[in-house]
């Protein structure tokens, strides 16, 4: 079902106050992060329910990392901007005329990137030793860090326990949380 559907759904149960069938239950309409990730999922994802719950924690995550930030009306404003200017074309999910939304949130968070999980990132790479005969390992998350490069760090620190060197397993953890990262 397209994220349109489920929001027509949700809009006629609340309307109707009486429920939506057995074991289905009203709470609320979702937020716009959750719209956001919805509109991804049906456009480039093909409505997968594992992806589209990954996507919406990732949100979530972040909205709670902004708002310790103090990026907390950007994030809102960033997604709400998302929501209503969302646009598919073909398996790839635009947001036409949100540039300037996302351009203040990655710049209020990147301000506060002392506490950012790209920072923190950045600075247990750094501790990596290089290998014998080689450079310096290079940074695989470019700064500054975007929204969607902050929810990589992210995804990056929490399943890999060394990152000076990763284990296979942990770098399928890390890919899986990765694609769900918001746009």
């Amino acid at each position: 079902m397209n994220a349109r559907r489920r929001r027509l759904l949700w809009a006629a149960c609340a309307a109707s106050l009486a429920g939506c069938g057995p074991g289905l239950t009203l709470t609320t309409a979702p937020t716009a992060a959750q719209s956001v990730c919805m509109d991804v999922d049906d456009c480039s994802q093909g409505g997968d329910f594992d992806w589209l719950q990954s996507c919406e924690a990732q949100a979530q995550s972040l909205g709670q990392q902004a708002t310790a930030s103090g990026c907390g009306s950007l994030y809102d404003s960033y997604y709400a901007c998302a929501d209503s200017h969302y646009s598919c074309q073909g398996a790839t999910a635009l947001f036409p005329g949100c540039d300037a939304q996302r351009a203040a949130l990655e710049a209020c968070l990147n301000a506060a990137s002392a506490q950012s999980a790209c920072a923190e990132y950045d600075a247990r790479l750094a501790s990596c030793p290089p290998p014998t005969g080689t450079s310096p390992p290079g940074n695989p998350i470019p700064t500054p860090c975007s929204l969607n490069l902050q929810c990589q760090a992210h995804c990056y620190l929490s399943n890999v326990g060394n990152v000076c060197a990763p284990g296979l397993t942990e770098l399928g953890a890390f890919s899986a949380c990765a694609g769900s990262c918001p746009p």
